[in-house]
């Protein structure tokens, strides 16, 4: 978690869903009608009296060819370049890796399998990083083991986990952010990555896209009380641009209610339209990513987006954009701040209403209104 926020200026929790029949939600998937709440258990705080964010992470794994520079130089010089951009008063980061010391691959074939030693959870705490979003196509790499260790020392480090679990039920969880001003939902849902990550009733996994699970989530997190719901979804081909298919599935989110839709998956940033007044972010990028990356052979920028939902009491929404320069084969893997050119030629391409004031670009946004 960030420095400046140790006193937890937000209240936040994974719902749980408990078939022991402690959980938080009650849900009859067989009858049309919304889950029903029945207990939440929060972590307290207080919200700042004037402005806070709520800041969002591309695709985030702290190993693979990045490990022989931080076995001798340690965890934290993944992040060292980008720490002071982490700023939310909520930090949420795509984890596109197990964290765990398991390193035997679920599926031996698949092309790529990723792990991340324990500590880096640890690193991503201390870098100021609140949740991690699991729902991607690499949580299930290590198998069972794999995924069971990183909620736990997610846990441990401080950090909520959602977006994927032991079955359905919790996979499905949203996180809730409580804020003075209103509670947000924050739902992780992904491509279908195949059976063996596939969530269903009994089995371990990431929540895959249809329309069910597109309108459940929102349903679980209204139930919850949710104001506002989030699309925290991971999609798209790799070094590929947002295809017809993601703004099918956008504009599906739109029309059942979502509030925000922040997309991941490609390695590259893309896009931040509006379908009406929801602000659609197709892709943010890599965030901190330990792979060499293959953005040459693709002619593709290595550039990545952090992206943030600034709110205050009583002035407008500004959506705040900083830009990252995620290309390893430029940084030796540490990850930089767009320099001023740099955010020159790649904000506008992002959207060219974002106004660049120093290392950050904002543009107004007519959404999360305040709730009647």
């Amino acid at each position: 978690m960030h420095p400046k926020t140790r006193d937890r200026f937000l209240m936040v929790t994974a719902l749980a869903v408990s078939i022991a029949g402690t959980g938080a939600i009650a849900v009859n998937y067989g009858e049309k009608r919304a889950p029903e709440v029945q207990s939440v258990d929060v972590w307290t705080g207080r919200l700042p009296a004037e402005r806070w964010s709520v800041q969002f992470l591309g695709d985030t794994m702290l190993g693979d060819g990045a490990t022989p520079m931080l076995d001798p130089l340690g965890y934290d010089a993944a992040v060292a370049g980008v720490l002071p951009l982490i700023d939310g008063d909520f930090v949420i980061a795509n984890v596109e890796s197990p964290i765990t010391s398991h390193d035997q691959p679920l599926n031996p074939g698949k092309e790529y399998s990723y792990h991340a030693e324990p500590q880096s959870a640890w690193t991503l705490s201390k870098a100021g990083i609140d949740a991690i979003g699991l729902g991607n196509n690499h949580s299930m790499d290590m198998g069972l083991v794999g995924l069971q260790e990183t909620m736990k020392l997610a846990s441990n480090a401080g950090m909520a986990s959602f977006g994927a679990g032991n079955n359905l039920a919790e996979a499905e969880r949203p996180l809730m952010l409580r804020t003075d001003r209103g509670t947000i939902g924050v739902v992780a849902i992904g491509e279908n990555f195949g059976k063996a990550s596939r969530a269903e009733e009994f089995n371990p996994g990431t929540v895959a896209l249809s329309p069910a699970t597109v309108q459940r989530g929102y349903d679980l997190a209204r139930a919850a009380g949710a104001d506002w719901v989030v699309a925290y979804v991971h999609w798209g081909d790799n070094y590929v641009e947002t295809s017809s298919q993601e703004r099918y599935w956008a504009q599906m989110m739109v029309d059942t209610g979502y509030d925000l839709i922040v997309g991941h998956g490609p390695h590259i940033a893309d896009k931040i339209e509006f379908i009406g007044d929801v602000p659609v972010a197709y892709s943010l990028g890599n965030f901190v990513f330990g792979t060499p990356g293959r953005f040459e052979s693709y002619g593709k920028q290595g550039i990545g987006l952090m992206l943030s939902v600034e709110m205050s009491r009583n002035g407008p929404v500004q959506l705040a954009v900083k830009c990252l320069v995620t290309d390893n084969s430029k940084t030796g893997f540490v990850t930089q701040p767009c320099d001023g050119p740099q955010m020159i030629s790649a904000i506008p391409l992002v959207n060219p209403a974002l106004q660049i004031q120093g290392n950050v670009a904002r543009m107004p946004c007519r959404c999360f209104e305040p709730p009647k």
